[in-house]
């Protein structure tokens, strides 16, 4: 029986821990932090600590010597760029599933990415790096074609991409967006197409990826309208992507760029995360995240066969060739409630309510994200509240209305925050 501590305590941490608990062969699963979610996930347990936060990497080492903690999960992006892997490994713990800081350069620097991706010949949107206002006033006016899109170089929690329609938008967003998030922009032509998301699992020699495309819903409003969030809902398979392109994309993009990195002497291992557009030209690459997405995870281990647990032990134990992930027929939905007023102010500590009555729904599970424990209540912790995820062996149509249904029992004070056409691109 294994022992496994999941970093972090968001949407996509419930998932995995949910994920990682159904196996026969975990016995418990700590989390650092978890959320009121995972408190009451069976075999999960909360610690009393945020083990994303660099000042809490010591806690994390002690917390593996005293439970005997078998594997590590790291969740979030900020603590693999923080280094929390190189921390462990240098105190003689390695199994850790998760980049090394080195590793994690795929997505704190879009630099890093885009050259990366120009040397190996993995085709994307071409960009101007630029680390001044001016550079990139400049380059707006240089992109070909009328969109823009202006990338922030480092984390920004999601929110650091703006996408704007034409060179003028671009030119009068720019001051704010800089001033917001950094000088440090990659200016890039904007693709046409449809977005979707491939996932793979890497052991630092080779990727698998997961067999089903998935597609993020990231603007605030109906019609991918609004501001960028960390997301608003997804949904999977999705029909733009099927098992064959995304096995293309494991070959020609996820392996190429882990042999890479393993022959730069940065080994990648973990999630490997590669946002795609499709264009008229075939796939093309928007950007590499270093971690399982947030809300994607949520709908993509409703639709495992089996648990997260096998193949995650596997790639630490380099023995990835022996797993074959396999995924349920139908499809799953995955629906954000997120507090009013997000990705701009809102109020935290506002109770939630039919919660229960909403995972009884068959096929539904909420996967909670911003909440925290008062009393005897669930309240709003963050933006993104709850990720309301439902499953449906009929395919995408049963499985938005079921989510639709199952977060339509879900109140908070003032109402939620949400948008209501998740998966409408599929179903169209």
């Amino acid at each position: 029986m294994s022992n496994v501590l999941v970093v972090g305590g968001g949407g996509r941490e419930h998932a995995l821990v949910w994920g990682i608990a159904r196996d026969l062969e975990v016995k418990k699963v700590y989390v650092a932090p978890g959320n009121a979610g995972t408190a009451i996930e069976v075999k999960a347990r909360n610690l009393g600590f945020n083990g994303a936060k660099k000042e809490n990497f010591e806690k994390l080492y002690e917390v593996i010597k005293q439970e005997g903690i078998d594997m590590v999960v790291v969740g979030p992006e900020a603590p693999l760029v923080d280094g929390v892997v190189d921390f462990l490994n240098a105190k003689g713990y390695g199994r850790v599933f998760g980049p090394t800081k080195a590793a994690a350069k795929l997505e704190s620097d879009k630099y890093f990415s885009y050259d990366l991706m120009n040397k190996l010949g993995i085709p994307q949107a071409f960009s101007i790096k630029c680390t001044s206002l001016d550079a990139a006033a400049n380059a707006i006016k240089e992109i070909p074609g009328e969109g823009v899109v202006l990338k922030t170089r480092g984390l920004a929690a999601g929110k650091g991409v703006l996408v704007c329609d034409t060179k003028e938008q671009a030119l009068e967003k720019l001051v704010e967006h800089i001033g917001a998030y950094g000088n440090e922009q990659l200016i890039a032509e904007k693709l046409g197409g449809q977005e979707f998301s491939a996932f793979g699992i890497s052991d630092g020699e080779r990727v698998i990826p997961l067999k089903i495309s998935i597609q993020d819903h990231k603007p605030q409003l109906d019609g991918d309208k609004g501001p960028n969030t960390g997301g608003m809902g997804a949904y999977c398979p999705a029909p733009i992507a099927d098992e064959g392109v995304v096995n293309w994309v494991s070959e020609n993009v996820m392996n190429p760029v882990v042999r890479e990195m393993k022959e730069m002497g940065s080994p990648y291992k973990g999630f490997f995360y590669a946002g795609m557009m499709m264009t008229e030209q075939g796939p093309k690459v928007i950007e590499f995240n270093i971690r399982f997405g947030d809300p994607e995870a949520q709908p993509a281990v409703m639709m495992l066969e089996d648990s997260l647990y096998e193949p995650l032990a596997s790639a630490l134990d380099g023995k990835l060739d022996q797993i074959d992930m396999r995924f349920k027929k139908g499809a799953a939905v995955c629906v954000v409630l997120a507090s009013k007023g997000y990705p701009g102010k809102y109020i935290k500590g506002l109770p939630l309510s039919g919660i229960e009555e909403a995972n009884r729904l068959h096929g539904v599970k909420i996967f909670h994200a911003g909440t925290a424990t008062e009393g005897e209540h669930i309240v709003n912790s963050g933006g993104r509240v709850l990720g309301v995820t439902a499953y449906s062996p009929d395919g995408t149509a049963f499985a938005k209305n079921k989510a639709y249904d199952a977060a339509s029992l879900i109140d908070i004070p003032g109402g939620w925050q949400l948008r209501t056409d998740i998966a409408d691109k599929a179903l169209r």
